[in-house]
């Protein structure tokens, strides 16, 4: 009775590990946004239209050390979409920062100075600028926190405001995403 106990405990432990999901990253962005496979998902972004996105973060609530999973967004944005066959090409996308989000912007030395630790967010930028990624940062969030100018990193750009670049990149066609 035992034995048969033992079996149907393995038999179902198998069943329920087998079918678990992994999630991957990349084509897109290598090591960030990882996503699970959907197969032959009933809505899917079309493989042959552009798309054209401004993702719009403005909270980081995650503790001191971690990437900021509204950031982490944009990256599985492009990969899960180019793991179902949209070209990469085809997905143009932008990202402002503000509010609390605005520290994420500065460089891994004045990130280090600011709060004691690296930024968490820096290769994650890095990553989704060489994707081409269009990066900001709010002019006026960044001020008011007190952050350095020279301590924006490369791959982020200066809004004069968050609302400037919000409308700026919808008057030209682009879709906002808020997760806040």
């Amino acid at each position: 009775m035992k034995r048969i106990l033992l079996f149907t405990l393995f038999i179902c432990y198998s069943i329920s590990y087998g079918q678990k999901s992994t999630s991957k990253s990349g084509p897109v962005i290598k090591n960030f946004g990882q996503v699970y496979k959907i197969k032959n998902p009933d809505l899917n972004l079309q493989k042959n239209k552009e798309y054209k996105v401004i993702f719009d973060v403005y909270t980081n609530t995650t503790k001191k050390g971690a990437i900021n999973p509204l950031i982490n967004t944009v990256a599985r944005y492009l990969n899960m979409h180019a793991q179902h066959g949209v070209p990469a090409k085809n997905m143009k996308v932008a990202l402002v920062m503000h509010g609390k989000a605005a520290k994420d912007a500065l460089t891994n030395d004045a990130y280090k100075k600011q709060f004691g630790v690296d930024n968490p967010n820096a290769k994650l930028i890095t990553a989704l600028r060489k994707a081409d990624v269009d990066i900001f940062v709010c002019g006026q969030s960044y001020k008011s926190r007190g952050f350095p100018i020279k301590g924006i990193s490369k791959d982020v750009k200066l809004s004069l405001s968050a609302l400037t670049a919000l409308i700026e990149y919808q008057e030209n066609g682009y879709n906002i995403i808020n997760f806040n």
